[in-house]
């Protein structure tokens, strides 16, 4: 398989995998009577996320002549904090998102992410802010280099029994090409 028909197929499989993960949460938000204002709650959704990101552009293309596969894994934790609920169930939102990745190719990544957003109370959101990335240099004068970028992310958390189950796709936007990535993760309710 060709590396151009390699890249078709994840960008496919990662769009699918992301209609099939935020699916559960739209059909729940659809079906789900609302009988009057939801009581105001502080939700916690701090937790593990992991999940893997794919590259395109001149950034893909120095991974592919680096012997790396456009693809990194991802894995990290998202603290989320609450600042604003309104009436009607919706949340503003400020989250951090801390993330290591590449492991399986040894050219290991780390990011921070800080993201503004809004959650509905379907409880499908959105989010935007600015993204670093530290990874490996390219030459021995420079053997750490670092990528700033901007993200928009959205995505939706489904209830799954006492855990809540988010799932999120976000898109950096950066020299050398936007970067893709899709999130899962969890949070035991209360904790």
């Amino acid at each position: 398989m060709s590396r151009t028909v390699l890249e078709r197929v994840l960008i496919a499989a990662l769009i699918i995998f992301a209609v099939l993960a935020l699916l559960p949460a739209l059909i729940h938000a659809q079906a789900t009577p609302t009988l009057g204002p939801p009581t105001m709650r502080h939700l916690k959704l701090s937790g593990p996320r992991f999940g893997m990101t794919t590259f395109t552009g001149a950034v893909a293309e120095a991974r592919r002549s680096a012997g790396s596969a456009p693809v990194m894994s991802q894995f990290g934790w998202q603290f989320e904090t609450q600042i604003a609920a309104s009436q009607t169930g919706g949340q503003a939102l400020l989250e951090w998102v801390f993330l290591v990745g590449g492991w399986e190719d040894g050219s290991v990544t780390g990011s921070l992410t800080w993201l503004a957003g809004y959650r509905l109370p379907s409880g499908f959101e959105v989010g935007a802010g600015p993204s670093l990335s530290v990874h490996e240099g390219q030459t021995i004068r420079d053997p750490i280099a670092a990528t700033t970028s901007m993200v928009v992310a959205a995505g939706a958390t489904a209830p799954v029994g006492q855990v809540r189950v988010p799932a999120n796709i976000a898109v950096a936007f950066a020299r050398g090409g936007p970067r893709i990535t899709l999130l899962l993760g969890w949070i035991i309710h209360g904790l």
